[in-house]
């Protein structure tokens, strides 16, 4: 996950300008399949991530509007409750994260769920492919005008989360900060953000005593836990906050709301607000590709397998997203990924 390459394409000029184009004439997609329609046995269904859902919904839009033989059409993580994701399929409790999702898809057959949504890499096990798209970035928000300072260490972080610092004076280089108690928030159990922010940061305990124990749903600063709650801090991806803040794709609850990344990260802004994209000199350690995961063996199905692979695969002949998508990519505030777009990792 960590091996990203730094040949990003929105380092360049032009792509900068494509983004600050399609953002002006896209429109968020709307969430889950479409209100009246209940996708075909012979579509395609992913279900999981929260981080991707919102660009998966655009590609949804985009994608069917090419006239393909298998429609795609993207589950949210929430709201709580069950879906039926396809005609004839089974009915099964809406999976509400990476593992969730990719549980989910292993749990089942291509009659009910043909994708996972990940923003987390793949796990030890051969079952499935991990098939990147795009990479994104995991960063820090906090209460926008709140206690928290504008810029924080890798190591300070690290300390917020494994409670070595507890409140904001006690950071090395914040002495003089609010004396007020940090209220650390975290994903809930299952979130790709939760567990790629947390091994970032060297944390491998699955609870500290400093965490707060409501666990917002991830990128969505409108959870009213943190409706004045001037000592709140959150991880964040990146890409996410700078689709909802800079290019209209938030809606509802998918906002940033309370919380703002407009913060610094060792010495470095998360987000270039000049160009309105996180910043690529970010160190690499919060850096990561994101994935849809398929099953190994519908890939290589004779059914499946072309449906899956019109949308997602590398080579010339296939692959809607890695061919076409760049500029829908880009929109949704993720980098592109290059030629490791569409690539194959085996995993679980």
């Amino acid at each position: 996950m960590r091996s990203v390459t730094r040949k990003l394409a929105l380092t360049s000029a032009a792509a900068v300008a494509g983004l600050a184009a399609v953002a002006a004439t896209v429109t968020p997609a709307s969430a889950d399949p479409p209100v009246g329609t209940t996708p075909a046995a012979s579509d395609i269904v992913s279900v999981g991530s929260d981080t991707i859902q919102a660009f998966d919904n655009g590609l949804s839009t985009a994608y069917n509007a090419t006239g393909p033989a298998s429609k795609y059409y993207s589950w949210d993580a929430t709201p709580a409750g069950n879906i039926t994701p396809k005609s004839g399929a089974s009915t099964i409790a809406r999976p509400n994260g990476s593992s969730q999702g990719i549980s989910a898809l292993n749990a089942n057959t291509a009659a009910t769920v043909d994708i996972a949504r990940a923003s987390r890499g793949p796990q030890t096990g051969t079952t499935d492919w991990f098939i990147p798209f795009a990479v994104d970035a995991v960063g820090w928000s906090a209460y926008t005008g709140g206690n928290a300072p504008s810029a924080l260490t890798s190591a300070e972080l690290t300390g917020i989360y494994n409670c070595t610092y507890t409140t904001w004076d006690s950071l090395p280089t914040h002495p003089t900060a609010s004396h007020d108690t940090i209220k650390v928030y975290i994903p809930q159990s299952g979130s790709g953000t939760r567990s790629f922010f947390l091994g970032a940061l060297g944390i491998t305990a699955s609870s500290e005593p400093c965490w707060q124990a409501t666990t917002p749903e991830e990128n969505e600063g409108t959870d009213p836990v943190f409706t004045g709650n001037v000592d709140a801090i959150f991880p964040y991806s990146l890409s996410h906050y700078v689709g909802q803040v800079y290019n209209g794709k938030g809606s509802g609850n998918d906002n940033a709301g309370s919380l703002d990344a407009l913060r610094t990260l060792d010495g470095v802004n998360q987000i270039d607000t000049v160009n309105k994209v996180w910043n690529s000199s970010l160190s690499l350690t919060y850096t990561r590709n994101v994935y849809h995961v398929v099953r190994q063996s519908d890939w290589a199905d004779a059914t499946e397998g072309p449906r899956l692979k019109a949308l997602l695969d590398r080579s010339t002949a296939n692959g809607w997203l890695c061919k076409n998508g760049g500029s829908l990519i880009a929109s949704y505030g993720f980098h592109a990924l290059g030629a490791a777009c569409g690539t194959r990792t085996a995993g679980i």
